[in-house]
């Protein structure tokens, strides 16, 4: 008898479990994932590793920003912060300039950017 209670509550743990994580994977469909939003930035005199060391630094100040990568060949950084600190485009200029660099395009996109200078597909 001991066993076919011990059963039961196993049973309706994981059920409960189940429950809750496909509301929880259907709250994250529904208000657009992990509402991250990715940005690109295309820099113009990025031309060593310095250079991008110090544009690093300066877009690392931006709250939850992540997955930094600077491209030097092609003269772009991709990164991305969550929709919340989310900085305008007036924001982003600044923090390229204050790193001693111009921001020639700055994109932003739902999906990761391609880490290559053909076009990105959005």
């Amino acid at each position: 008898m001991k066993n076919l209670n011990k059963t039961k509550v196993f049973l309706l743990a994981v059920l409960l479990t189940s429950i809750i994580f496909s509301n929880y994977n259907y709250t994250k469909e529904k208000t657009g994932g992990d509402s991250k939003v990715y940005i690109k930035l295309v820099v113009d005199g990025l031309a060593c590793p310095f250079c991008a060391y110090g544009l690093e630094k300066k877009i690392n100040t931006i709250e939850g920003a992540e997955n930094l990568f600077i491209n030097l060949k092609d003269g772009f950084v991709t990164f991305e912060v969550p929709r919340e600190n989310l900085p305008g485009e007036e924001k982003l200029k600044e923090i390229v300039e204050d790193a001693g660099f111009v921001a020639r395009e700055i994109s932003f996109s739902e999906n990761p950017f391609s880490k290559e200078k053909k076009e990105d597909q959005q």
